[in-house]
């Protein structure tokens, strides 16, 4: 971790014991997200209205609303999982040769999709049905970011080779 406080700290410089635990924490997390796209599509669905239905029942299918305390537990739980992983991710991805500018702007889009992950499921069943919408991008902007994030410094540890 004491790597992380150089300035010039490139993942690419780590040693081959440590580039094999960030790969390893890489491959989990990966495994993470690809886990997170198939509950999303097979318990939620891929479509909007598959997500009103979700969140806001339908008594045409008889399905219930989602319920408050459900919702909440859900809610915390990711709020906690979700910011520990992309605090690493970001961690990692920060310490490769990508562009300061770059860097910012998917840090700011992981964080901002994530965090309209856990605003939308509140907003579809509380305040209106349109908020699917959010939903949706918010997965797109997840599921991308959760690329980059996780590609990027596989392939400057790995394929990219040292960079001194």
């Amino acid at each position: 971790m004491k790597d992380f406080s150089k300035r010039q700290f490139r993942i690419a410089d780590s040693s081959s014991e440590v580039k094999a635990a960030y790969t390893g924490y890489l491959i989990f997390a990966c495994i993470g997200y690809l886990t997170f796209v198939l509950l999303a599509v097979l318990r939620v669905g891929p479509g909007w209205t598959d997500i009103v239905v979700h969140y806001r029942g339908s008594e045409a299918e008889g399905d219930f609303p989602r319920a408050f305390g459900q919702m909440l537990e859900e809610a915390h739980f990711h709020a906690f999982i979700e910011g520990v992983t992309l605090l690493v991710l970001t961690h990692l991805f920060v310490a490769t040769s990508v562009g300061a500018r770059a860097k910012l702007v998917v840090i700011s889009l992981a964080f901002g999709g994530t965090l309209a992950d856990l605003a939308s499921p509140w907003l579809v069943r509380y305040v209106a049905p349109e908020f699917a919408l959010l939903q949706l991008a918010a997965w797109l902007v997840m599921t991308a970011s959760a690329v980059v994030l996780i590609w990027v410094p596989l392939y400057e540890m790995w394929m990219k080779g040292r960079t001194r």
